[in-house]
C-alpha cells in the first residue's frame, strides 16, 4: 500500500472513531435531558458523571393519604374557601393546610422507622403542635371579624384532629369527637348565612369532608393507632439520612416529601406532594412491608391528644345577644349578671367550673364541659347539655325543657315552680333529678334516678316502648 493510500485509510478510520464518540455523547446528552437534567457544557468530555442518589419510592400509606385526604378532600375545601373567605381566614386556612403537610411527614417517617420511645415521639410531634398553635393564634387575632369568627373557630378547634396519631387503640372515633366539638360553631355558620350566601354551607360541608376523609384513611391504614415499620430504621438514622445532601442534580420525580412544611403557601405544599403522588410508577411500587403492622415490643403509651393541642385561651364575653364562656378551668363562681330575656348563654369545654346566671335568659347550652355546674334562675326556651359528663344544673325559677344528649353522670335540682319541666335524654346514663320535699324547708331535696332501661315490644305492627322498673 502506498503512503498516500495509508494516509487516506488512517484519516477514514479517525473520522469513524470521532463519529462513534460523538454519537455516544449525543445519546448520553439525550438520556440526561429525558430525566430533567440540564446538560452542562462540560458534557462533551469523556469524564464519568457524578453519581445520582435517588430516594426510595413513597410508601403506600403516604400516597393513600395524598389521594384520600389531600387530593380528595383538602383541595376542594381550599377552593371554596378561596372563593368566599377574607384574607385573614385565607391565612388561617393556609396554616391549616401546612399542618396537614406536616402530618404527611410524620406518616412518611412512621412508614420508614421503628416505633420510637416517648421522648423521641414528642420531638416528632413538636412541629404538629407548633402548627396547631399558629392556627389558634390567627383565630385569637381575628375577634373583630364578627361575621367570620365562627369560621375561624371551626378551623382552630378542628385542627386538633391531627392528634389522632397519639391515640390508641381507636384513633378513628377521636376524629369524630373533634368534628362534634366544632358542630356548634358550624351550625351557627349554617344559620347565619342560610339566607345570605349558600356557599357557606358548602364551606362547612367541605371542611367536615376533610375530617371524614381523615377518618376513612385512619380506618383503612391505622385502625388501632399510628402504624410504624417494625423492620425499619431508627428515628435517629432517619433524621441523619434526611440531613445528608443528595449528590448530583436533584431528580424531578420520585423525591420524597421534606419533613418540614414547605415555604410559599398552599401552592408549594401541593407542588411537593405532587412530585411523588402523581407518578403512577411510584404508586405501583409504593408498598409498606407486611411486617410494618406487627409490633415487636410492648407499645409505649402515646402522648395524650390534649398535650398535642396545647391549652386553649379562655373566653368570657358577650357577643351580640350571646354570652360565650369557653375553656374555663377551676373557676368557683363565674357570674353572668345584667342578663336579658333575649340572651343565650353558651358554655364550651369548661372544666371544674361553676357558672351563676342572674335573671331570666332565653336559653343555656353546655357542650363538651366536664364537672361543670350551672345555677340559673329562669329560662324561656330550654337548657341543652351535650357531651358534658358529671354536670350539675340547678334551676331556682322555671324552665320548660331540659335536653341531655351523650352525657354520663349528671345531677339536676329543680324548684317547686319547675315541676312542669320536660326532660328528654338520649345516650345518657346516671342522670339524677332532685325534687324539693313538700312541707320541708328550702334546700331539702329527694333524689330520683332517670330511667335508663327500656323495653320495646311489637303490638299491632308497631313498636311500643315502656320503662323497665326494678322492684325492691
Amino acid at each position: 500500500m502506498t503512503s498516500s493510500a495509508q494516509g487516506l485509510y488512517s484519516l477514514a478510520t479517525l473520522i469513524k472513531r470521532l463519529e462513534a464518540i460523538t454519537s455516544r455523547l449525543e445519546d448520553r446528552s439525550r438520556c440526561r435531558n429525558s430525566v430533567g437534567f440540564d446538560t452542562p457544557a462540560a458534557a462533551t468530555t469523556a469524564t464519568t458523571p457524578p453519581a445520582i442518589e435517588v430516594q426510595a419510592a413513597v410508601p403506600r400509606t403516604v400516597t393513600a393519604y395524598d389521594e384520600i385526604v389531600i387530593e380528595g378532600k383538602l383541595k376542594p375545601f381550599l377552593e371554596i374557601n378561596k372563593a368566599i373567605a377574607p384574607p385573614p381566614l385565607n391565612e388561617q386556612v393556609d396554616l391549616f393546610a401546612k399542618v396537614l403537610a406536616t402530618l404527611r411527614s410524620v406518616l412518611h417517617q412512621a412508614a420508614a422507622c421503628r416505633k420510637p420511645d416517648q421522648k423521641s415521639f414528642a420531638e416528632i410531634l413538636s412541629p404538629l403542635q407548633a402548627g396547631i398553635e399558629s392556627v389558634t393564634r390567627v383565630k385569637e387575632a381575628a375577634r373583630k371579624e364578627r361575621d367570620w369568627f365562627n369560621h375561624f373557630t371551626v378551623i382552630a378547634d378542628g385542627t386538633a384532629f391531627v392528634g389522632w396519631v397519639t391515640v390508641e387503640p381507636k384513633p378513628g372515633p377521636y376524629v369524630n369527637e373533634i368534628k362534634e366539638s366544632t358542630a356548634y360553631y358550624a351550625n351557627r355558620i349554617l344559620k347565619d348565612f342560610k339566607e345570605k350566601d349558600p356557599r357557606h354551607a358548602e364551606w362547612v360541608r367541605a371542611f367536615n369532608g376533610v375530617l371524614d376523609g381523615m377518618k376513612r384513611y385512619i380506618m383503612e391504614f391505622h385502625t388501632t393507632g399510628l402504624v410504624w415499620n417494625a423492620s425499619g430504621i431508627l428515628v435517629s438514622e432517619y433524621k441523619s439520612s434526611r440531613s445528608q445532601p443528595v449528590s448530583g442534580p436533584p431528580p424531578q420525580v420520585g423525591s420524597s416529601f421534606s419533613p418540614a412544611a414547605p415555604a410559599g403557601g398552599v401552592a408549594a405544599v401541593f407542588a411537593d406532594l405532587n412530585r411523588g403522588a402523581d407518578n403512577p410508577s411510584l404508586r405501583a411500587g409504593s408498598v409498606v412491608p407486611a411486617s410494618s403492622g406487627v409490633a415487636v415490643k410492648k407499645p409505649v403509651k402515646p402522648t395524650k391528644p390534649q398535650a398535642l393541642m396545647g391549652k386553649k385561651p379562655t373566653k368570657f364575653a358577650l357577643e351580640g345577644n350571646k354570652w360565650i364562656i369557653e375553656y374555663q378551668e377551676n373557676e368557683s363562681a363565674l357570674e353572668v349578671a345584667n342578663t336579658e330575656i333575649t340572651q343565650v348563654i353558651n358554655l364550651f369545654a369548661c372544666k371544674n367550673t361553676t357558672v351563676i346566671i342572674k335573671g331570666k335568659v332565653n336559653a343555656v347550652t353546655l357542650v363538651n364541659c366536664t364537672k361543670t355546674s350551672v345555677l340559673v334562675e329562669s329560662v324561656v326556651s330550654s337548657v341543652s347539655i351535650t357531651k358534658s359528663p358529671s354536670f350539675a344544673l340547678q334551676i331556682t325559677g322555671v324552665a320548660p325543657t331540659i335536653q341531655i344528649d351523650s352525657t354520663d353522670s349528671g345531677q339536676i335540682y329543680l324548684s317547686k315552680q319547675c315541676f312542669d319541666v320536660e326532660i328528654t335524654t338520649a345516650k345518657c346514663s346516671a342522670i339524677n333529678v332532685s325534687l324539693p320535699v313538700e312541707g320541708e324547708e328550702d334546700g331539702v331535696f329527694e333524689e330520683q334516678a332517670m330511667p335508663e332501661m327500656l323495653k320495646t315490644v311489637v303490638q299491632n305492627g308497631k313498636l311500643v316502648t315502656t320503662i323497665v322498673e326494678h322492684a325492691g
